[in-house]
C-alpha cells in the first residue's frame, strides 16, 4: 500500500464517509490498530481511551471523528480524517485498500480439475477453482470467484462479483444477485422439509420445487442452510447479513438489512421486514410475520407476529422491559412461594378463630 491521504479524502468525502482533512498530506503505507502503529501507519480512533496510545505511536494518518480530532493538535506530522462515523469508515477503507486478495489463487482462472458443463455460461474473468462443479445452464457473472469443491447445480444464477468459499452448494435453478458472499459449507436449496403421514404416522416426503432467490450484498457465514420453497421461492433479500450456523426454512422471506446472528432458525413462510436483528440462538416458528425494525434477545422465541418495532426477548417473546422485570421476579419464585403458603395458613387460621 502506498497512498496519500488526500487519495483517501477524496475518494470517500465523494461517498459521504469522510467530512473533512487537516495537517499535511501524508504518505500511508499501511493501515494497522492503534497498539500496532507508527510512522506511515494508517489508524482509526473512535474512543478516548485510545487517544493517548495513537499520538505516542505517531502515525502519518487519523481517522476519527471531529470532537476527538481536537486532542491530534499536537501531531504536526500527521493527517486527520474526520468522520460522523469511524466505523464505518473504518470498514470502507480497509476494503478498498487492506482487504484479502481473493483472485490471486496461484491457480490458473478456470483451474483444469473443474467439472464445466458445456451449456454453461461464466463470465471470461470470473474465477473457477480446483474441483468445482457447474452444471447445466449455469451462469456466473463477471468477477466472481468460485472456490475448490463448490457445487453449482443446472441451471443455478451467480451474478457479478459473489464469493463463494470452499465447499458451498448452489442447488438447481437457485439464484444469486450481485456480491453475494458464501462462507464454506453454506448449502443453498436443499429441499424443504415436508412431510405428509398417514394413519399410521408413517410420514411420505412432499417434493419441494421452488427455489431460492438471495438478492444484492447479501453475506452468509459458514454452514448456513436455505431451503428452497414447496412453491414459489424462498427468498433473502438485498443487505442481509448472516452469522455461521443459520436456518432458513422454505417459503421464508427475510427483509433488507437483516441480521441474523448465529445458531438462528426460522422456519417455513415467516416474513422478516427490514432492519430486522435476531440474537443468537433465536427461533422464529412458521406462518409468523415480523414488522420492521425489531430487535430479537435473549435466545427469542417467537410464536406469533410482532405487530410494533422495538426489543423484545425470551420465549415467548414479549417487550424487553417486561422480560428483564419477569426474570427479576422468577429467580424469586421459590421465596414467593414460601410468602403463599404462610399468608395461607395465617388466613385459614383466621377463619378457623
Amino acid at each position: 500500500m502506498n497512498v496519500k491521504a488526500s487519495q483517501i479524502f477524496e475518494t470517500f468525502h465523494a461517498r459521504g464517509i469522510l467530512e473533512a482533512l487537516n495537517g499535511p498530506d501524508t504518505d500511508i503505507t499501511g493501515i494497522a490498530p492503534v497498539e500496532n502503529s507508527g510512522p506511515g501507519s494508517l489508524i482509526f480512533v473512535d474512543s478516548p481511551e485510545f487517544v493517548e496510545q495513537a499520538i505516542e505511536s505517531s502515525p502519518a494518518a487519523i481517522v476519527t471523528h471531529a470532537k476527538l480530532a481536537e486532542h491530534f493538535s499536537s501531531l504536526t506530522s500527521t493527517a486527520i480524517l474526520t468522520s460522523k462515523n469511524t466505523r464505518l469508515a473504518q470498514a470502507l477503507i480497509r476494503q478498498a485498500y487492506a482487504d484479502y486478495d481473493h483472485r490471486d489463487t496461484g491457480w490458473p482462472a478456470i483451474h483444469p480439475s473443474a467439472t464445466i458443463h458445456e451449456t454453461a455460461s461464466i463470465a471470461d474473468d470470473a474465477i473457477i477453482g480446483p474441483g468445482v462443479v457447474i452444471g447445466r445452464n449455469v451462469k456466473i457473472g463477471s468477477g466472481s470467484i468460485i472456490k475448490a469443491n463448490s457445487v453449482l447445480e443446472q441451471d443455478a444464477v451467480v451474478g457479478e462479483e459473489c464469493i463463494l468459499y470452499p465447499n458451498v452448494v448452489v442447488s438447481y435453478a437457485c439464484e444469486l444477485g450481485n456480491r453475494v458472499i458464501l462462507k464454506s459449507g453454506c448449502v443453498i436449496g436443499m429441499e424443504g422439509f415436508g412431510f405428509a403421514q398417514d394413519e399410521n404416522g408413517r410420514s411420505y416426503r412432499i417434493p419441494q420445487t421452488g427455489k431460492v432467490v438471495i438478492e444484492d450484498d447479501v453475506l452468509m457465514g459458514s454452514q448456513c442452510n436455505v431451503d428452497r420453497a414447496a412453491w414459489g421461492e424462498t427468498r433473502i433479500r438485498a443487505g442481509c447479513k448472516f452469522d455461521a450456523l443459520c436456518h432458513i426454512a422454505h417459503n421464508a422471506d427475510i427483509g433488507e438489512n437483516c441480521i441474523i446472528v448465529a445458531q438462528t432458525g426460522i422456519a417455513g413462510s415467516s416474513t422478516l421486514g427490514k432492519r430486522v436483528i435476531v440474537s443468537g440462538q433465536s427461533a422464529i416458528t412458521d406462518h409468523v410475520t415480523i414488522t420492521d425494525d425489531v430487535t430479537l434477545v435473549q435466545r427469542a422465541g417467537v410464536i406469533n407476529n410482532i405487530d410494533e418495532p422495538g426489543v423484545y426477548a425470551g420465549t415467548p417473546v414479549q417487550p424487553v422491559k417486561d422480560y428483564f422485570r419477569n426474570s427479576a421476579v422468577a429467580h424469586k419464585l421459590v421465596e414467593l412461594r414460601k410468602q403463599v403458603r404462610q399468608l395461607e395458613k395465617q388466613v385459614a387460621d383466621l377463619i378457623k378463630e
